[in-house]
């Protein structure tokens, strides 16, 4: 079967169409590196919220992006070909009427024409935010770069001693990690009891590699979680309240927990209690740090 002919998914998520949309019309062999950066460029030029960013190894990068790509590869859309991602969906995108075909002018036209190092070193100049964590950046930037990015290291260097507390829930992976970073966060305390998430990024394996790519160490301390058996049949606020009262009755017993994140605070200064919940008040972590906060009358700070 010919690529003219073969059956071929439409992606489900609107920013996996746009990504479609944008490989289909940019049509040209790309490295990861470069597919990422120019997709950032783009995205940054439009103020286009498709996707986010954060500051990785090899610069600005988009876990998401990353993790649809490979989307599209197994919908047959694109394929690793001479180790770059190409566009292999010939004139089938026209099929699928992506809403994007007023997209302004060609996208080859608002792109830089430069790749590898060039390019990187274009956005490391333009966005120094995303080299902080590069290993390239001493390598190809002058005296004048790496000025700048260390300037921003030096912003982020926060050193006062903070109990944080930070939920995920309507936060997408990149916006989680880039507060972490904002606030220098040395290391994120887990508090889940199962520490598994139907939402991409957030389960243990993929969130620890994540962190400690950009250099914030990772800990899982299930004893302080709420198994999920006492998590049903919570239908109103009353239920809430009841859970959390017996909760916080119960962190007596769970002193050797409680006492190990107040080591890692001492050791790390600044950590953050992680669950899933945005509200903090909806979430047990807030009855952990205010139990910390007494006891050790440490500051805490909800992200």
């Amino acid at each position: 079967m010919n690529k003219e002919t073969r059956k071929l998914t439409k992606p489900i998520y609107k920013r996996q169409l746009f990504l479609l949309a944008f490989l289909s019309e940019l049509n040209e062999p790309l490295t990861a590196t470069d597919l990422q950066k120019l997709l950032f460029l783009y995205l940054a030029k439009n103020n286009y919220s498709y996707y986010d960013f954060i500051p990785y190894l090899y610069g600005s990068f988009s876990i998401q992006a990353g993790e649809d790509i490979n989307t599209l590869r197994n919908l047959g859309w694109v394929a690793d070909i001479n180790g770059k991602t190409e566009y292999v969906g010939g004139n089938r995108v026209a099929e699928l009427n992506l809403p994007f075909e007023n997209m302004g002018e060609a996208i080859s036209e608002q792109l830089p024409k430069v790749r590898g190092n060039h390019l990187v070193k274009l956005v490391y100049e333009q966005y120094p935010y995303y080299a902080i964590y590069s290993r390239t950046a001493n390598f190809i930037l002058d005296a004048e770069g790496i000025a700048k990015i260390n300037a921003i290291k030096e912003q982020l260097k926060s050193k006062k001693q903070i109990l944080f507390n930070i939920g995920y829930e309507g936060k997408n992976i990149e916006r989680y990690l880039n507060i972490l970073i904002k606030n220098n966060v040395q290391l994120l305390c887990d508090v889940r009891s199962n520490p598994i998430s139907r939402k991409f990024g957030f389960s243990k394996g993929n969130l620890s590699k994540y962190l400690s790519n950009i250099g914030i160490e990772y800990a899982h301390i299930p004893e302080l979680g709420i198994t999920s058996d006492k998590r049903q049949n919570l239908n109103n606020d009353e239920d809430y309240q009841k859970l959390f009262r017996e909760y916080k009755a119960s962190l007596p017993n769970r002193k050797k927990a409680i006492e190990q994140v107040y080591q890692l605070l001492q050791n790390k200064k600044r950590i953050a209690l992680a669950c899933f919940e945005n509200e903090p008040s909806q979430c047990h972590r807030h009855i952990i740090r205010d139990f910390i906060k007494k006891i050790y009358n440490v500051d805490v700070v909800d992200l």
